[in-house]
């Protein structure tokens, strides 16, 4: 029964040593190669961003989570749904034989993000990437929208074909997730350009980079998997011989006098 118990421990252990170390190798590499996804502070933006300006390797990408509130223009109108927001994105698309164009409309100036105490942080006004975000209008139509001023034209054609309108906004004290690079105004104030992406709060990227969360599990893994294999050994170390022995007179456990 020790030897089962002891080849048991050690190969049980074994197995949650070497998941537990791959995959805390690959947590590792993941939040070492692709710095800035753990979701930052707002409070701390500003003096990272000054020191970032002073960097030669260019502006941070950071994520960073808050309330929407509104920018310098204040509130908008949507042009599409018409409701009151702090930022919209109105979009047109028309896609054929695998080819697609688009004509992308933002709000004029940048939204911002805040945390509890009131630390701000803006946004935009272009993110070109959003997730979780349900559309607040949406419409097929012939012909381009009249609100815009432009239609998208494929390549080499003479008609614009089926044309997909979106509008997506955002409300003033909604919980939202932004990604992009970290810069500052001219008075100081920290924002995000670049590609920005924009997530909606309640998903599971909210809570940080998934692989900061599973990094702690992975190395709990490997060190429960070492200590089972520890054990195991030693189980194994106090099983005698004649635990083997074919004589069933020998008691096992037990040498056999001499």
């Amino acid at each position: 029964m020790r030897t089962l118990i002891g080849l048991l421990s050690v190969l049980t252990g074994s197995f949650l040593a070497i998941i537990g170390l791959l995959g805390a190798m690959g947590s590792a590499l993941t939040l070492k190669l692709l710095p800035g996804r753990g979701v930052e502070e707002i409070a701390k933006l500003p003096e990272r961003a000054a020191r970032s300006a002073k960097s030669k390797y260019g502006a941070p990408r950071v994520v960073v989570r808050g309330t929407v509130a509104a920018g310098p223009d204040g509130l908008y109108r949507a042009p599409l749904s018409e409701s009151e927001c702090v930022w919209f994105l109105a979009t047109q698309t028309v896609s054929a034989n695998g080819r697609r164009a688009t004509v992308d409309r933002y709000a004029p100036a940048p939204f911002a993000l805040q945390d509890a105490e009131g630390n701000r942080v803006l946004i935009g006004p272009e993110c070109p990437a959003l997730e979780q975000i349900p559309p607040s209008f949406r419409e097929t139509r012939a012909e381009s929208h009249p609100w815009f001023d432009e239609s998208p034209q494929l390549p080499g054609t003479n008609t614009a074909g089926e044309i997909d309108v979106f509008e997506f906004v955002l409300t003033e004290g909604s919980d939202l997730l932004a990604a992009g690079d970290l810069t500052q105004t001219p008075d100081g104030t920290p924002a995000l350009a670049g590609e920005v992406t924009l997530s909606a709060g309640g998903d599971a990227a909210a809570s940080g980079d998934p692989a900061r969360r599973r990094l702690p599990r992975d190395v709990a893994m490997a060190v429960a998997g070492i200590a089972l294999c520890v054990m195991g050994a030693i189980i194994l170390s106090y099983v005698d011989e004649d635990d083997f022995a074919p004589d069933r007179n020998i008691r096992p456990g037990f040498v056999t006098p001499q």
